[in-house]
């Protein structure tokens, strides 16, 4: 697993200190903290394999979630990505164990070029699936995939309409998944933001 930068663990101690606070920054701002999630599916019959997710209703998830706040994009004078979380929700055989690298990519249009990215996002190493089942389990994250995510929330700000790809590059599961047994499962990734927005003092 890679380290967190300091600029990460600032902002994720901010999230704490506004949480306790009661998520006001001042008489005027609001603090929004949200998910975007995307499943991930899996259907593996050999132990090496590179997949992708898109992620294409990423505006409107983030709209959708500052609307819970009455709030719009319009509202929204800085935001950032602050976690993710992965939980698994099925899992077979339940000893599966994974080292693999989730990347992250922006690809605006639907088969076109990469906009921004590939940047490494997550590392999982000899991974037990079936222990990210229950609880979202906390990722350690990878600075340049943060930054990107934070770069497509800017970009959505701007009135652009920024699509996000997860690409699974799996180096070895364990045991090994054959046509007669295969690897079979699904995994919520979440990314966690927080937003601050204009308007009011009340309490989020």
């Amino acid at each position: 697993m890679k380290q967190l930068c300091a600029r990460l663990l600032v902002i994720a101690a901010l999230g704490v200190l506004l949480a306790f606070t009661g998520c006001i920054t001042n008489q005027n701002d609001l603090v929004v903290t949200d998910e975007i999630c995307a499943n991930i599916v899996e259907h593996e019959t050999t132990g090496t394999f590179s997949t992708f997710t898109v992620v294409d209703d990423f505006k409107a998830q983030l709209e959708a979630a500052l609307k819970k706040a009455g709030k719009t994009s319009a509202d929204v004078k800085s935001i950032h990505m602050i976690s993710a979380t992965f939980a698994a929700q099925a899992v077979s055989p339940k000893d599966a164990r994974a080292t693999a690298d989730i990347d992250i990519a922006r690809q605006d249009t639907p088969g076109g070029g990469y906009d921004d990215g590939p940047a490494p996002f997550v590392t999982f190493d000899d991974t037990l699936l079936k222990s990210l089942q229950g609880k979202p389990t906390d990722a350690e994250m990878n600075a340049d995939g943060v930054a990107l995510v934070d770069r497509a929330l800017a970009a959505l700000l701007a009135g652009q309409d920024p699509r996000l790809v997860l690409i699974v590059n799996n180096e070895t599961i364990t045991p090994t998944p054959t046509v007669d047994n295969p690897l079979d499962f699904r995994v919520r990734a979440c990314v966690r933001f927080q937003a601050v927005v204009t308007g009011g003092s009340k309490k989020h």
